[in-house]
């Protein structure tokens, strides 16, 4: 009638209908957790790749025990390629700089113009399988170490740094033997073949995992025989 109350609801038909959305809701959980695990097995996610690596010694480092410790990981490398620093006794020409690195990927060039107790810029600079890729290289070197090589603004007198960036810049022009390093990528047996040559100070490899382009790369210098620190900048620099 109207007016009247409604009638009291069924406890057991309300549990009945909470318990039904309980279960709906837990399978709803476990088909969506199912899911992504099959996701996740099926698609992983990738490595990431490693960015810790370094070729050449630690700021600091003795160099004997850098060359050490290099020579010992080459022997224990296997028959897979494996990035790799090439450091070299003295500076060197583009013929025979090409010639170490036949037989692996060569990735990049050291140019460093050896002046005594003067202390230059050493440059890396990129290259491919192409021989002309030097000469390329070169050119790159000597634009970047010419950024710093201008003469102060109104014809003020250089400073010792542009002084020994004008004189590195006139002697990598002339096509001096200046090459001191090579990042390459090569098999076990190439890398100790090159790590026998007279030219040839030191070979240090990167674990299998390393990436190309993500790793540090340093170059030894030649004139780098104690500690690993910068050399002396106490000679005065020449004109050219």
């Amino acid at each position: 009638m109207p007016g009247e109350p409604p009638p009291p609801s069924d406890p057991e038909t309300g549990h009945a209908g909470l318990t039904r959305s309980i279960v709906v809701a837990l399978v709803l959980v476990v088909a969506v957790t199912a899911g992504l695990y099959a996701l996740g097995a099926t698609h992983p996610p990738k490595r990431s790749a490693i960015t810790s690596d370094r070729l050449g010694p630690e700021n600091g480092a003795s160099v004997p025990a850098y060359l050490d410790a290099a020579a010992a990981g080459l022997d224990r490398v296997g028959a897979g390629p494996r990035w790799a620093l090439i450091s070299l006794r003295t500076p060197v020409n583009d013929d025979r700089a090409w010639s170490l690195m036949d037989g692996t990927a060569a990735s990049q060039v050291a140019f460093h113009v050896p002046i005594t107790g003067v202390a230059t810029p050493s440059t890396f600079a990129a290259v491919t399988g192409d021989r002309g890729s030097l000469s390329t290289a070169r050119v790159n070197a000597i634009a970047e170490v010419a950024g710093d090589a201008a003469l102060g603004a109104d014809g003020a007198v250089e400073t010792r740094d542009q002084q020994v960036s004008s004189v590195t810049v006139d002697r990598l022009r002339s096509g001096c033997a200046c090459i001191v390093a090579m990042v390459v990528r090569g098999t076990g047996p190439r890398l100790r073949e090159v790590a026998t040559s007279p030219l040839v100070r030191g070979v240090q490899v990167l674990p299998a995992d390393a990436a190309g382009g993500r790793f540090a790369v340093v170059a030894l210098l030649p004139e780098q025989t104690d500690r690993f620190l910068p050399v002396a900048d106490t000679a005065p620099v020449p004109t050219r």
